[in-house]
């Protein structure tokens, strides 16, 4: 065997070493990967959209298999009784919290109990600013006024009026878009969900359609106290403040500028 073909048996048999070596390699890599990801685990996935508050049902889900890596039973459902049990009133259906799209894994803090409305009793979800309205510290089971303002037209003069006083919030959602109808512009909403007698229903609805801004106003845990006056308009109530002012020695600009300079 002359040295050129010594040098070819020499190569093939690295080549043959390099090969095995790969293929354990492969092989370790693998099983380690299956060690660490181990069995399989199965939970619930949307096989259909679900908008918020609505019943999530048997038909809505499907099984769906994850690494029992990623499976964490504080979190994700199994099977739709668990989110029955893991309500906070007892007897109460399940609903969804926010929108679900299709394919969602189902999670435990994605279901709610439906509101539990006494007799009598509706209830109401509308839009409100996300700044000006809920500024993050308006939740469930809060308690708000509910303020809208009215510009002046012919027949009025502009208007801040206390539409509803101390009612319960039963949910707020997530944090959306809506353009503006008078600017154009789009602004941050969030919808929020209303206990309300049939009265207070009907006058929520007729302020979230005329009224040109609505407000929440947080009321303390200790009560509502004197809430004062319904409503706050132009003209009489602002030449009022102008009077006493004026009677105090007090500068009367409502608008908190100076007359010299």
């Amino acid at each position: 065997m002359n040295p050129r073909q010594r040098r070819g048996v020499l190569l093939m048999i690295v080549a043959a070493l390099g090969a095995v070596l790969v293929f354990f390699t492969v092989v370790s890599y693998v099983n380690t990967l299956s060690s660490e990801l181990g069995t399989y685990r199965t939970v619930l996935r949307l096989t259909q959209d679900v908008d918020p508050y609505q019943p999530i049902t048997e038909d809505m889900v499907e099984p769906y298999e994850v690494p029992a890596k990623f499976f964490d039973e504080e979190v994700f459902l199994t099977n739709l009784a668990e989110a029955d049990e893991s309500l906070t009133q007892p007897g109460s259906e399940a609903v969804s919290s926010t929108f679900l799209q299709e394919g969602t894994l189902l999670q435990k803090s994605m279901v709610i109990p439906a509101p539990a409305l006494e007799s009598g009793e509706r209830e109401i979800a509308i839009m409100i600013n996300a700044e000006t309205g809920v500024a993050g510290k308006v939740s469930r089971q809060s308690r708000v006024d509910v303020y809208a303002t009215f510009q002046p037209n012919d027949q009025s003069n502009a208007c801040a009026v206390r539409i509803l006083t101390d009612v319960e919030v039963l949910d707020v959602g997530d944090i959306g878009s809506q353009i503006d109808a008078q600017t154009g512009g789009t602004n941050a909403v969030v919808p929020v969900t209303f206990r309300l007698t049939p009265e207070q229903a009907l006058q929520l609805t007729y302020a979230e359609a005329f009224a040109s801004k609505l407000r929440l106003a947080l009321v303390s845990a200790q009560g509502s106290g004197a809430p004062g006056d319904l409503d706050f308009c132009a003209e009489d109530q602002l030449a009022a403040i102008g009077q006493q002012g004026d009677e105090d020695g007090t500068d009367s600009d409502p608008s908190g500028t100076t007359g010299g300079n």
